[in-house]
């Protein structure tokens, strides 16, 4: 049985479209906020009075330039030790990928606006990046590679360490902002529940 540590050079290559689309997305629109500062965050009071592209955008800016490295990095480590998905399909890739990141914004933005009113401005993608990590990993469960379990147990005690004993402040330093744990929270909640749908559908239309 593989594991999911194996290095499969053409899987990674062609997996890599999503990603690669995801942190250049991410960089021009790093560049276009220096111009205007104001217009892609997640600003709960800008929201409310309409703009609601910042449900998506304010997960693709970041506070400066560490933090878009950070997520940078993590971008390129979650395609280097996941590949593609098997639950993102074989067909289009890239697309289903762009769509997952797009689905986990919203729900994550949505979720702080229901369930965290004190978050009123958010910027980064790191919610994101945990949806993504724990889809992967039940991904790896649907495939039986029980090192996904692992990792998928792994995310949530992080977060939960974090709920309970605050944020890494050597994080929030380098950053220059506060660490939103609850976007953590609802990006690993949404990102294995979309999993387990995707994968229970997956297996109901291909039986093994």
């Amino acid at each position: 049985m593989p594991t999911m540590f194996e290095f499969d050079r053409a899987k990674l290559i062609a997996s890599v479209g999503g990603p690669a689309i995801l942190l250049l997305l991410c960089i021009l629109l790093q560049l276009a906020q220096s111009a205007y500062p104001d217009l892609f965050m997640y600003d709960r009071a800008l929201l409310a009075g309409g703009q609601w592209w910042r449900l998506l955008s304010g997960h693709l800016v970041h506070t400066n330039s560490a933090h878009l490295l950070l997520n940078g990095v993590a971008i390129v480590a979650l395609w280097f030790v996941f590949g593609q998905s098997r639950l993102l399909g074989k067909r289009h890739p890239v697309v289903a990928y762009l769509e997952l990141t797009v689905v986990l914004s919203l729900l994550i933005s949505g979720g702080l606006w229901l369930w965290f009113p004190e978050v009123q401005v958010y910027y980064g993608l790191s919610g994101v990046l945990h949806g993504l990590f724990c889809f992967a990993a039940v991904s790896e469960l649907f495939q039986r590679r029980w090192s996904g379990g692992l990792l998928l147990i792994g995310c949530f005690v992080k977060v939960g360490w974090e709920l309970v004993a605050g944020p890494s402040a050597a994080t929030a330093s380098l950053i220059e902002a506060d660490v939103a744990v609850s976007s953590h929270l609802l990006g690993t909640l949404f990102g294995t529940l979309i999993g387990v749908i995707v994968g229970v559908s997956t297996r109901r239309q291909k039986p093994e």
